[in-house]
C-alpha cells in the first residue's frame, strides 16, 4: 500500500517537473499586435480560399466544356 502511494506521488512529481518547463510564457499583446495578427490570419485564409475557389471554378469549367464536346461528337455521329 505504501509503495503504491509513494510510486503515485513520485510519478506525479516527475510529471509536474517535466511539464513546468514546457511551453512558452504568456505575454499579453497590445492592440497593434492583435490587429497585425488578425490581418495576417485573414490574409492567409483568404488567399487559400481564393485559390480553392479558382481551382473549383476551373475544374467545373473544364467538365462543362468536355461534356459539351462529347455531346457535339455524339450529335455529329448520329447525323452521319
Amino acid at each position: 500500500m505504501k509503495k503504491g502511494i509513494i510510486l503515485t506521488l513520485g510519478v506525479g512529481v516527475v510529471f509536474a517537473l517535466t511539464t513546468i518547463g514546457c511551453g512558452t510564457k504568456y505575454a499579453s499583446m497590445n492592440q497593434e499586435q492583435i490587429t497585425a495578427k488578425a490581418d495576417s490570419i485573414y490574409t492567409a485564409q483568404s488567399e487559400a480560399k481564393m485559390a480553392e475557389l479558382k481551382a473549383a471554378c476551373e475544374s467545373s469549367l473544364d467538365a462543362q466544356v468536355n461534356a459539351k464536346v462529347e455531346a457535339m461528337k455524339a450529335a455529329a455521329t448520329v447525323t452521319n
